[in-house]
């Protein structure tokens, strides 16, 4: 009877001392919390007051320069693609196709793939069969296209 008081009295004080040991535990947890949270909130005030200067703008992308720049490239684009001889279909290189009104990069290589497979275009509206080009393309770039 002694041996199983003694006992349970060891079990008392083992779950006092597991209980008082987590309080500790989770008093320093919060006491780490409430120092990080200080931590964090003074970052976020520094951030908000470098934030409001004049120089927030300098890293962002302005719309006005923006379309400032795409009209000068659509004009530059414009005139480079007013040519002034034909491109021949059988020997131009993509670069020279790129000149062309309404081809980009992956039409020119289209047309040199198609000639590599087929070989020589016979006429112009042989263009007809790739992938991506139609009869209005061919309307806008006739005076410019050759064989």
């Amino acid at each position: 009877m002694i041996a199983l008081r003694q006992l349970s009295l060891y079990w008392i004080q083992i779950s006092i001392l597991c209980l008082f040991s987590s309080m500790l535990h989770a008093q320093q947890f919060d006491h780490s919390y409430q120092s990080w949270k200080t931590q964090q909130q003074a970052h976020d005030q520094r951030l908000k007051a470098s934030s409001s200067t004049a120089d927030y703008y300098l890293g962002k992308p302005s719309l006005q320069n923006t379309s400032a720049t795409s009209k000068q490239s659509s004009s530059k684009n414009n005139s480079s693609k007013k040519l002034g001889s034909k491109i021949n279909l059988n020997t131009a290189s993509t670069q020279e196709l790129q000149q062309l009104n309404g081809i980009g990069e992956k039409k020119a290589q289209a047309i040199v793939d198609y000639r590599n497979q087929n070989g020589q275009f016979r006429s112009v509206n042989d263009l007809l069969n790739i992938k991506g080009i139609g009869p209005k393309f061919i309307e806008k770039n006739k005076s410019n296209l050759g064989l």
